[in-house]
């Protein structure tokens, strides 16, 4: 089935057309409501629902910050991406880290992501990588999760420094956390604590019934 064929199709119902096993389960390319979006066994993981919270979150963080440098920890499909090159027009360079290969291979062989300038994608554990860094960047995204569920080390206070560490004077950092039931509540509000200590301010910001978005001003 062709894209035109199945994108039309997707406003009825939708059309899967491609299955990988990544790292941490099971994704599928579909389209839907004639956006191909990625999914994991659970959940959104670029261009759906996801793509709404970052949608949200970079315009409400344009109004303040122009970013010369961007680092994105987590770069799926590359929603956050796209919205910045195609919806507010930014000039940035991005640099970012992705864990999991299979995810790598699919934002470059069905969402474009090798024809994004100014662009660095690198292999690797954001929660480790975050101190081997030494450039500091006006903008970091965290988006880090396993499936549904946020990934081992990222609610340490340790994760928390580097990133203060890594951005600059000025810069914010958008923290993408999921509370769906108490043990990923209790998860999320501990990043929320580990910002407050080492961030000027937290601003909160809830998408999607689940997601809630930290943004934090260094």
């Amino acid at each position: 089935m062709d894209d035109l064929f199945a994108r039309f199709l997707s406003y009825i119902f939708p059309i899967r057309t491609h299955t990988a096993n990544g790292k941490f389960g099971p994704l599928e390319i579909r389209w839907e409501n004639g956006r191909k979006v990625l999914n994991s066994a659970n959940g959104n993981q670029s261009f759906g629902s996801l793509h709404r919270v970052w949608q949200n979150t970079l315009h409400e963080v344009f109004k303040d910050l122009r970013p010369k440098t961007v680092l994105m920890l987590g770069f799926g499909g590359g929603s956050a991406a796209y919205i910045l090159r195609n919806e507010l027009d930014s000039k940035a360079s991005i640099t970012a880290i992705e864990l999991d290969p299979c995810m790598m291979d699919l934002a470059t062989s069905h969402f474009g992501a090798d024809g994004i300038e100014k662009f660095t994608m690198i292999q690797g554990d954001a929660v480790v990588r975050i101190h081997a860094i030494k450039e500091r960047f006006d903008l970091i995204l965290v988006d880090l999760f396993e499936d549904l569920d946020l990934a081992r080390g990222v609610d340490t206070s340790g994760f928390s420094h580097g990133l203060r560490d890594r951005c600059e004077q000025g810069g914010i950092v958008c923290f993408n956390t999921v509370a769906y039931d108490e043990k990923s509540g209790n998860r999320s509000q501990k990043i929320a604590d580990h910002l407050g200590r080492v961030f000027n301010t937290v601003t909160e910001f809830r998408y999607e019934g689940v997601n809630r978005m930290f943004i934090a001003d260094r």
